[in-house]
């Protein structure tokens, strides 16, 4: 794999990532466990109005990163449609984790610290640091795997 079809694999892959890590979010702590909604550092979500707000911007944002996902799935298609050979199945998935890694540092970070718009737990700021940590080994492990595929692959 060249240098020219590896670079938007792993910009694409890691768009996809991006925005499948935050859907993945919103379906698991948002929706099955319900503790961690958007919006719940300004609206409570124990209250009706609350929760329905909180839903409603949980809606919201899975739309628009349902958009990501499809925006970097049509790139990579784009690319892979342009490359002359094969391109890396590990390249990929070493990008979509390094996406998903970026996503909730990003989420642990600036919307879990910064701008305070929720906690991965209503009313308790306890396992914020476990988010970030978890996130950052997330996007380790995606380092790995396209290191790997880097020394499998060495001419690109």
């Amino acid at each position: 794999m060249t240098r020219e079809h590896r670079r938007p694999l792993i910009l694409w892959g890691g768009t996809i990532g991006f925005g499948f890590g935050a859907l993945i979010d919103v379906f698991v702590f948002h929706l099955i466990f319900q503790h961690h909604h958007i919006l719940s550092g300004i609206y409570d979500p124990t209250t009706y109005e609350g929760l329905r707000a909180n839903v409603m911007m949980d809606g919201i944002f899975s739309i628009l990163m349902l958009g990501i996902v499809v925006a970097g799935a049509a790139l990579l298609w784009r690319t892979v449609n342009r490359a002359d050979q094969s391109l890396s199945t590990l390249a990929l998935v070493g990008s979509i984790l390094i996406g998903m890694g970026v996503f909730n540092v990003f989420d642990g970070v600036v919307n879990h610290y910064v701008l305070d718009l929720h906690n991965v737990v209503h009313g308790t700021e306890a396992w914020n640091p476990h988010w970030v940590v978890v996130s950052v080994v997330l996007l380790g492990i995606g380092l790995l795997v396209l290191l790997a595929d880097r020394r499998r692959f060495p001419e690109g």
